[in-house]
């Protein structure tokens, strides 16, 4: 029973843990895109062809208008008190000045505080501007100039925009962030779980212990990430259209990565406590240190060097291209890499080990001579 028992914490952390909160979050993410952002209008003009546009944006999945505002400065109240996210300005004599050539402005107004939100409704705003920005200079030209709609339609399209946006066309955030949180999370249990395995009572062959320990966490950790890639794919319909075999290799040699590191950990911080609480501050962080969430180019050039021998930089964004595009740019390369990690930080490991005890018998030979003295 108390061999059961001392198996119970890592089975939790390894397994237990990252499949429960893997499926949590791709639930909710499980919509897919971010829709009904609470909306505030302004309409300084209130025509047919100005509460036209408004209705556009009410009738799309992205926004919901739920304020009409008589200031155009009570946009920014409502975005202060959290009640909407998303604020049109449509000016005073909008549709007049549209007929008089006088270019007039739409202004779009952005919860800066919420840039998920932010990142999305712009995008969307900027199609739904555009698209009836074509229309409405169709009908100008139709009603000022007395042209077909075609010839129109021919004026105002003759320089033509057409967007494609490759492997992740309805902008699924599911996609996007739950490879790597998934990751994150199995490498955090991992870690967590490796760093507290060590017993020091029972003791075979230093290197024969440690290694074995290593490899049988990081059989451990390919599983755990292997189920959950599984769940993502199967359940949650995210794709994977990579080549299996390059996946679990490089699978593979992350976690023994992960668990050569725990093990190093080990025997640096002897109380196991201690050497969790160290784990978890290494390596929560990870997502954000290697760029998944924020991209690495956007960080100081010196940082850039640093973030590059994080063992998840070689993993995270990896597993979603492999996912989402087919194929990653240098597998044999971040393999390389992953192992020789392994080979250093396990070197590492039984190195001090085998000092630490050498030290501790030196002692121990120097208290029976003075004893015996």
């Amino acid at each position: 029973m108390e061999k059961i028992k001392k198996y119970i914490m890592p089975f939790v952390l390894i397994f237990v843990i990252p499949v429960v909160v893997n499926i949590m979050l791709c639930y909710m993410f499980s919509d897919h895109q971010i829709k009904e952002i609470p909306t505030a209008v302004y309409l300084g003009d209130n025509t047919q062809f100005s509460r036209s546009v408004v209705k556009y944006f009410d009738d799309s999945d992205t926004f919901d208008v739920k304020y009409y505002v008589d200031n155009p400065y009570e946009i920014e109240k409502l975005i202060v008190e959290n009640k909407v996210r998303f604020g049109l300005l449509i000016p005073t004599n909008f549709y007049k000045d549209l007929k008089s050539y006088k270019s007039p402005t739409i202004l779009t107004v952005y919860d800066g505080s919420q840039l998920s939100i932010t990142s999305f409704a712009k995008i969307q705003a900027g199609e739904t501007l555009l698209t009836l920005k074509g229309g409405a200079l169709i009908k100008v030209l139709q009603g000022k100039l007395n042209l077909p709609f075609e010839q129109a339609k021919k004026i105002v399209s003759s320089i033509g925009i057409k967007t494609r946006l490759l492997f992740n066309p309805t902008r699924n955030y599911t996609n996007y962030l739950m490879p790597g949180f998934m990751t994150a999370m199995v490498q955090v249990g991992l870690v967590i779980a490796t760093a507290v395995a060590v017993n020091r009572e029972k003791r075979r062959s230093m290197i024969t212990y440690l290694t074995s320990k290593m490899f049988v966490y990081s059989v451990l950790g390919f599983l755990s990430l292997m189920i959950n890639i599984y769940i993502q794919t199967e359940i949650f319909d995210i794709p994977f259209r990579g080549n299996l075999k390059e996946l679990m290799i490089l699978t593979f040699a992350f976690t023994t990565a992960v668990s050569a590191i725990g093990m190093f950990i080990s025997t640096i911080v002897w109380d196991k406590v201690k050497a969790a609480q160290v784990a978890a501050v290494l390596f929560i962080p990870n997502t954000i240190m290697v760029g998944y969430t924020y991209p690495l180019m956007g960080m100081p050039s010196g940082y850039q060097v640093v973030g590059k021998y994080i063992p998840l930089y070689h993993y995270a964004d990896n597993l979603r291209e492999i996912m989402i595009k087919g194929y990653f740019v240098d597998f044999l390369g971040d393999v390389k890499y992953l192992f020789m990690v392994s080979i250093l930080f396990i070197g590492l490991a039984v190195g001090i080990e085998i000092l630490r005890e050498n030290i501790l018998s030196k002692k121990k030979k120097e208290g029976e001579m003075v004893e015996n003295t």
